[in-house]
């Protein structure tokens, strides 16, 4: 392993088990076995692994979902894939202290705007006949910034315990703040439906890969195997 790829696992690790706050580039340094120099040097700041890591957490995340769901349904990729996340930060304390200094850091907007997940809000604006072309740009712009902004402060005063919300309540108020963001219908029987089939994908999906309960089996243990249970 390069002394960059060494830097940067011995970051991720650190990031999940002590805390993105509580991890200065001293320590991972230390852990790394390298100069406090060569940490700054192959990364000029510390988002910038952090943002990496929610990447390509939300990459495997959802290309795993894809072998459950139709390719041409957006919304309902969406509609799981946010309530895979959700489930999983109920399941993985690391994750979930991970997510929650993410958003306080306001790090997870970033992160989306750079993979898939954005894709399909860019989809889902494109193909809604009820927006003008014209307006397309903003309202997609508009659609993920409040998306994640609602996101952002429940899933902040939740961890902080400033109001009494579950889990499952914030993914409900979330999945109908993005339909009035993309401004899509909010047919209750449509949602129920969706959400529906959401829980059914992903209860199959961590029955046949119960390693992504636990983010750290392929977020940064080296050569880690996401494989199907037998």
């Amino acid at each position: 392993m390069n002394t960059r790829d060494k830097i940067y696992n011995t970051a991720k690790r650190l990031y999940l088990e002590n805390g993105y706050a509580n991890t200065p580039n001293t320590m991972i340094a230390k852990e790394a076995g390298v100069n406090l120099g060569l940490v700054t040097y192959y990364f000029k700041t510390k988002d910038i692994i952090a943002s990496d890591m929610l990447n390509y957490n939300y990459e495997m995340l959802y290309s795993h979902l894809l072998k459950y769901l139709p390719t041409d349904d957006e919304l309902l990729q969406l509609i799981t894939f946010f309530k895979l996340h959700f489930k999983l930060t109920g399941i993985d304390p690391h994750y979930d202290r991970f997510i929650y200094e993410m958003n306080k850091f306001d790090l997870l907007e970033k992160a989306t705007r750079d993979g898939n997940l954005y894709e399909l809000y860019k989809t889902l604006v494109a193909q809604n006949n009820q927006i003008a072309s014209s307006d397309k740009g903003l309202t997609l712009d508009c659609a993920v910034t409040a998306s994640f902004g609602v996101i952002r402060a429940l899933t902040m005063k939740q961890y902080e315990k400033e109001i009494q919300i579950s889990k499952e309540e914030i993914f409900d108020l979330c999945i109908n703040q993005m339909f009035y963001s993309l401004k899509i219908d909010s047919n209750h029987l449509l949602i129920k439906s969706l959400i529906s089939s959401a829980n059914c994908t992903i209860d199959r999906l961590l029955e046949e890969y119960p390693q992504l309960t636990q983010v750290k089996n392929y977020l940064y243990i080296e050569d880690a195997a996401i494989v199907r249970k037998q």
